[in-house]
């Protein structure tokens, strides 16, 4: 286990030194000058500079790699351009944001798409089998930018049941901390987002359990519980529970897909999370933010799948790690 664990670890540091330095270098090579951006193209030159030696864009791309390099293994993510606070700052109260969205939707998604796997799997090709599975395909098969624009008219604009977009009202009494989630006010704005985010990808758990569970059900073992007099609703909880294992192997790219769709959905909502903030720095040319931004989202990715990797072996003894 040990030795697992370090082979783990040197391979998450390495692949998140990947996408640190592929990003660092990928959005120096987007054109655009940050200064530029930061206090308008009319500008004298003599104040550009200054800009750029402030930020330490004057440096060659060596020198800044190494800089950041060396800053970020101390946890020091530089000063964004935009906010002029430290980038960890800003990822700390972004990352709650998109947390706070993200982790409900998936276990919505997982919870529900294991509940009506299970369903469908009892009743193969009914017409209920058919409009859970017709719908949930085609909600994930339309485009996410679409289904969000379209719930945000028909339930905030059309409806008036929910908040037309943002995390508060404004003018409302701004709380520190996890208990501003809590607020009556917070979760208004949130339910939307949520139960759009879910719906999109509750399909892959419905289908992963529906055939994992059907091919349970047609085991010899099923047939025996039969045969012993055993309840139809005690065979069906039984291979549930048996089908639960495939499941699992979805956690990181559900994980992944949720961040990334949640850009869409931040976006639509006006939802102050990473996504939209994302969009903002690259608009805005803010170098540190992007960096921090797409490290912090790199880094939770690797997490996601050692997690999953760990769990799938303590839930299932015959496979080892190696």
């Amino acid at each position: 286990m040990t030795q697992y664990l370090t082979k783990r670890l040197s391979v998450m540091l390495f692949t998140l030194w990947i996408v640190v330095t592929v990003t660092f270098f990928l959005f120096r090579a987007v054109p655009g000058d940050p200064s530029l951006v930061l206090i308008g193209p009319e500008i004298e030159a003599s104040a550009a500079d200054s800009i750029r030696e402030s930020f330490g864009l004057d440096r060659s791309l060596g020198v800044q790699y190494w800089s950041y390099l060396t800053n970020a293994v101390q946890g020091d993510l530089g000063m964004s351009f935009r906010y002029r606070v430290p980038v960890s700052r800003v990822l700390t109260e972004k990352l709650a944001n998109t947390a706070v969205l993200v982790l409900p939707a998936m276990l919505i998604a997982f919870g529900l798409g294991a509940l009506l796997g299970s369903y469908t799997a009892v009743r193969p090709n009914s017409r209920v089998d058919r409009f859970i599975t017709q719908f949930f395909l085609s909600v994930k098969s339309a485009p996410s930018f679409w289904i969000a624009t379209m719930a945000l008219v028909t339930f905030s604009l059309w409806l008036g049941l929910t908040p037309s977009g943002g995390m508060t009202t404004p003018g409302a009494p701004r709380i520190e901390g996890l208990e501003r989630f809590f607020t009556a006010d917070v979760l208004s704005h949130l339910i939307l987002p949520l139960v759009i985010l879910a719906a999109i990808f509750t399909v892959e758990p419905l289908l992963t359990m529906r055939t994992s569970m059907t091919e349970i059900l047609n085991d010899d073992f099923v047939e025996f519980g039969h045969a012993k007099g055993f309840s139809r609703s005690r065979i069906t909880i039984h291979a549930a529970r048996n089908s639960l294992l495939p499941m699992v192997s979805l956690i990181p790219s559900i994980a992944g897909h949720l961040i990334a769709g949640s850009v869409i959905i931040e976006i639509v909502f006006s939802w102050p999370g990473m996504g939209r903030e994302i969009v903002d720095a690259v608009n805005r040319f803010d170098y540190p933010m992007m960096q921090g931004t797409f490290m912090a989202i790199a880094a939770l990715a690797i997490m996601v799948n050692a997690f999953a990797d760990i769990l799938y072996t303590y839930l299932d003894p015959r496979v080892r790690l190696t």
